[in-house]
C-alpha cells in the first residue's frame, strides 16, 4: 500500500457535498520525514478514516471535517510510538468574485499515545485563522492562510511544554506555458515527528515540470526545512533537498519514472547530521 491509496465515497444532497473516506498506506521511506535519522526498520502503517461535508450557499461556502488517524509501528515499536489522533476542522468562506474566496478557519485535535514504552505525553491542539485564495490569472492560482495555534500537553515536563504561536502557509501554482509549470509553497506548521513528539517546522518547496522533450516528462524540486522539537527532545535541525526525475509512457497503459533525490541534514545534536542519495524507479499501470 502506497501513500495515496484510498477508498472514497461522495454523496450529493441539495446544496451539500459529503465525502466519506479511508486512506491507508505502509510507509518505509523514512528519509521523507526530516525528523528521522540513523538506520533501521522504520516501517509503519497509517490509516485515516473520516468525512468531509461542504455546504454551498452560492456566495458563502461552509466546510466541516473530521478524521480519526492511527499510526502503527511495524517493527515491534522499536524507536517509534504507536499513536492515534482525532482531527476536527471547519471553515466558512465568502466569494468576493468568481474564483476568489476569503474566510475564517477553525481546527483542533486530540493526540493519544497507545504505546507503553514512550515517555511522551498525550496532548490537545487547536488553531484559528483566516485564509484567502484566488485565481490570479487563467494559469495562476494563489492560496494563503495565517492564524494562531495552541499546543497543550496533558502532562507538561522539562521536555514537553505548552506551545503557542502563529502559523502561516502560502502556495502558488503557475503554468508558465505549454512547456513549463511549477508550484511554490512555504510556511510554518506544527507537525508530529515520525517517532513521536511535536515539531515546529518552517519550510519552502519548489517543484517544476518540464515538457520540453517529446513523449518525455522531466521534473525537478528544491526544498528547505527548519525544525525545532516542541516535545520529546531539544533538537533543532536544517535540511536541504534537491530532486530530479524523468518519465515516459512505455505502452498505452504502462508508464515509468526514474528519479534521484539528495538530502543534507544538519543538527545541533551530535550524531544526527547526514547526507543521503536516493534513486527510485516507479512503474504505473492503468487498467
Amino acid at each position: 500500500m502506497t501513500p495515496g491509496s484510498e477508498l472514497s465515497f461522495d454523496l450529493y444532497a441539495g446544496d451539500f457535498w459529503i465525502n466519506f473516506h479511508d486512506r491507508f498506506s505502509i510507509n518505509q521511506d523514512s528519509y521523507q520525514d526530516p525528523t528521522v535519522v540513523g538506520s533501521g526498520n522504520y516501517a509503519r502503517f497509517e490509516n485515516d478514516l473520516g468525512a468531509v461535508a461542504l455546504w454551498d450557499l452560492n456566495k458563502v461556502i461552509v466546510r466541516f471535517g473530521y478524521d480519526h488517524i492511527n499510526y502503527v509501528s511495524l517493527n515491534g515499536n522499536q524507536g517509534q510510538s504507536d499513536r492515534q489522533s482525532e482531527v476536527f476542522s471547519t471553515s466558512a468562506g465568502y466569494a468576493l468574485r468568481p474564483g476568489s474566496l476569503v474566510g475564517v478557519e477553525l481546527g483542533g485535535g486530540l493526540l493519544h499515545y497507545t504505546s507503553t514504552n514512550t515517555s511522551l505525553s498525550d496532548a490537545k491542539q487547536w488553531n484559528t485563522g483566516v485564509f484567502y485564495e484566488t485565481q490570479v490569472s487563467q494559469y495562476m492560482h494563489f492560496r494563503g492562510t495565517v492564524g494562531y495555534t495552541v499546543y497543550t500537553p496533558d502532562h507538561p515536563s522539562s521536555t514537553t511544554h505548552e506551545f503557542t504561536d502563529f502559523y502561516a502557509e502560502l502556495g502558488i501554482n503557475h503554468r508558465v506555458n505549454q512547456y513549463v509549470s511549477y508550484s511554490l509553497n512555504g510556511g510554518r506548521t506544527i507537525n508530529f515527528g515520525f517517532s513521536g513528539g511535536t515539531i515546529d517546522l518552517y519550510y519552502a518547496r519548489l517543484q517544476a515540470s518540464w515538457q520540453v522533450l517529446r513523449n518525455i516528462s522531466l521534473g525537478s524540486s528544491l526544498e528547505y526545512e527548519h525544525g525545532s522539537e516542541i516535545s520529546g527532545g531539544a533538537e533543532t535541525f536544517d535540511r536541504y533537498g534537491l530532486g530530479m526525475s524523468v518519465g515516459r509512457s512505455i505502452t498505452r497503459k504502462l508508464s515509468g519514472r526514474l528519479g534521484y533525490q539528495f538530502y543534507w541534514r544538519g543538527s545541533d545534536v551530535e550524531g544526527r547530521d547526514y547526507a543521503v542519495d536516493v534513486v527510485n524507479l516507479n512503474l504505473n499501470y492503468s487498467f
